[in-house]
């Protein structure tokens, strides 16, 4: 049963990368009212597997702030990072992010590590580093600004990880469809307001020409994200981000080459190949 949630969470995360490509192929700028109204969608997700209940619990909501504050964080410092630097390595930075609760289960939770677990978090990070290899005129865009949000973007993105992780535990596996409502709705609104100040003359239009892509978007988000709640409490940190993060490489590279017809590098087939390794390993 794992191993099928599992799939569903790297089917979810390709497909939220499909969506976010097709809009920005189609509209110009609208990332945040794409993402304030993708984060809207989720929200049905978990109003619908929570069957209409909503327990207020004080302590679940505190997470839901500090996730909130995370996601917020994540989104504009990638956005930002996209359009100061290089696409290619500010997606291995952010993918690199799940090391944080990866680490988080090591340290914090005791999980165990052997053998096995080194292995195959050495060979995923060679892994993303061959697939994100970045070409020269991309190695020139690389700036002290656009370090800055990529930094962001990782410690954001990384820390919505451990919160999830954080909240499920310390909440005894209950409330997770109220904390993510909460999160999500704080991250919608406050999103939107900034789409309507920074977008306020093409919002309607974004929000229009980017409907379909955002309602897919947000709905994978929101799979995702509850998915990850109930793998949360079942699966050791250290081997659960690491599997995802090979899993969505491996399944975006999948989508580039056969939907796309994008042609991938020496570098990036043995990536690809040792991805599919580094997988294999952390589950041994």
């Amino acid at each position: 049963m794992n191993t099928i949630l599992l799939i569903f969470v790297i089917i979810g995360v390709t497909l939220q990368q499909v969506c976010k490509k097709a809009f920005n192929t189609r509209v110009s700028g609208g990332t945040y009212s794409f993402s304030a109204a993708s984060a809207f969608f989720a929200i049905i997700v978990f109003i619908a597997t929570g069957k209409g209940s909503f327990a207020l619990s004080y302590k679940a909501m505190s997470y839901s702030v500090g996730f909130a504050a995370a996601y917020g964080v994540s989104v504009v410092g990638s956005m930002l990072a996209i359009s100061t630097g290089p696409l290619a390595l500010t997606s291995l930075i952010v993918q690199y992010s799940l090391v944080i609760p990866a680490m988080y289960g090591l340290i914090a939770l005791d999980e165990p590590m052997d053998i096995w677990l080194i292995c195959g978090i050495v060979l995923l990070l060679i892994s993303l580093i061959l697939i994100n290899r970045e070409t020269e005129e991309e190695q020139k865009k690389i700036t002290f600004t656009w370090g800055v949000y990529a930094f962001l973007s990782f410690v954001g993105n990384g820390a919505c990880s451990v919160i999830q992780k954080m909240q499920q535990i310390d909440c005894s596996g209950m409330y997770k469809n109220e904390f993510m409502i909460a999160a999500l709705a704080i991250t919608a609104i406050v999103l939107m307001l900034f789409g309507i100040f920074y977008e306020k003359d093409m919002l309607i239009f974004n929000l229009k020409k980017g409907f379909i892509w955002y309602v897919i978007c947000g709905l994978a988000n929101g799979v995702v994200n509850f998915f990850v709640l109930v793998l949360s409490l079942r699966l050791p940190a250290s081997v659960m981000f690491p599997v995802i993060s090979a899993g969505g490489i491996i399944a975006t590279a999948l989508v580039s080459m056969f939907v796309y017809k994008e042609k991938l590098s020496s570098f990036q087939k043995i990536g690809f190949l040792l991805g599919i390794i580094a997988i294999v390993v952390l589950n041994l």
